[in-house]
């Protein structure tokens, strides 16, 4: 088909290196992807953005402050016009970091955060771990910069999230994003960390009674991949209409492959910058199919029935990949939960 739209957002994998084996990163992250891009490489997919019309563009990784490019990367987005956010763990977040952050023009960031110390240590397997980042928070906050907390969901931490607000509260941070626990990765290895549809339920039920007092608190909750679908007004946000890899969003790994979300899998790619400009790649009438093309014969059991099938698209496409084996297939979905009858997935 031919698309129209632009990639606005753009997640970009530095580096697969990390210095945590966090029990649920869906990239299995730790050491570096062979032969990642040069700095030289980098600093040109920098140009290409512009003409593509790009507003965001978000350092992941791996750890993204392990890259030795972070820094000017973010100096030639910003002389692009390009905002620039980065997700880190915040191990190595002092306050000269932070300060170089700022002076590189990145206007947020965003940590993990997975619920209460004992919690959050364990999965991300570093004692001290919390703690650091309750630091970290601190530095970042009295540096001015906008903070995102991101958690992720799952049995073992849903009890925690009413403490976890309070916290996040005090330590002045203003955006809060909830997402429930992606089967990739190690995650996918480790089963004693599950995600029940109970779970999600219980998940909603604290956003419809948490999302109004937090607005007046100053902290923003987001829901994420599969969460809030469909759900009363009460949540707010805007209403979901289909997942936007591959339509307003894609991904780049650290070697430069495209995908429409750096969740998918590796197997799952569009198309590699060494060999074609993101121009071409974006534009093809090939690429991201299972987005772009219709997509009503294709939905799977979970969704076929559903009143907001077409608006809906099948939800997370990453998440529905995940669990399923399928596009258009996703099974955690609070609409879907309160339509049919309670199982396990």
């Amino acid at each position: 088909m031919n698309i129209e739209s632009f990639p606005l957002i753009v997640g970009w994998e530095l580096t697969l290196k990390c210095n945590l084996r966090c029990r649920h990163c869906g990239s299995a992250a730790g050491v570096p992807r062979p032969d990642e891009l040069t700095l030289e490489e980098s600093l040109s997919l920098c140009d290409q953005f512009p003409d593509l019309l790009v507003q965001e563009v978000d350092f992941t990784g791996g750890e993204p402050l392990l890259s030795p490019n972070w820094y000017q990367l973010a100096k030639r987005l910003e002389a692009n016009n390009i905002t620039v956010k980065i997700l880190t763990n915040g191990l190595t977040l002092d306050f000269e970091t932070v300060l170089r952050i700022r002076d590189a023009g990145i206007t947020g960031i965003g940590f993990s955060l997975d619920g209460l110390e004992a919690t959050h240590d364990t999965m991300r397997e570093r004692d001290g771990l919390y703690e650091q980042v309750r630091k970290s928070l601190d530095i970042v906050s009295k540096a001015g910069i906008p903070v995102t907390v991101i958690t992720t969901v799952c049995d073992q931490n849903v009890d925690e999230l009413s403490d976890l607000h309070l916290i996040l509260h005090q330590a002045r941070v203003t955006n809060w994003q909830l997402q429930p626990l992606f089967k990739g990765g190690r995650a996918s290895e480790n089963t004693n960390l599950t995600l029940s549809e109970l779970t999600l339920k219980r998940m909603g039920e604290f956003l419809k009674t948490s999302v109004l007092n937090s607005e007046k608190m100053g902290i923003k909750i987001e829901p994420a991949d599969s969460f809030g679908y469909f759900m009363d007004d009460e949540t707010g946000g805007a209403p979901w209409r289909g997942c936007p890899a591959g339509i307003v969003s894609c991904g780049i790994t650290s070697d430069g492959k495209i995908k429409g979300c750096l969740s998918l899998p590796d197997n799952l790619v569009e198309g590699d910058l060494r060999v074609r400009d993101l121009w071409d790649i974006w534009f093809d009438p090939n690429s991201f199919s299972y987005s772009r093309n219709d997509i009503t014969g294709d939905l799977g059991p979970n969704c076929r029935e559903c009143v907001h099938a077409v608006q809906c698209r099948g939800g997370c496409t990453a998440m529905s990949y995940a669990y399923t084996g399928q596009f258009h297939n996703d099974c955690y979905c609070i609409w879907g939960f309160e339509h049919r009858p309670l199982k396990e997935l």
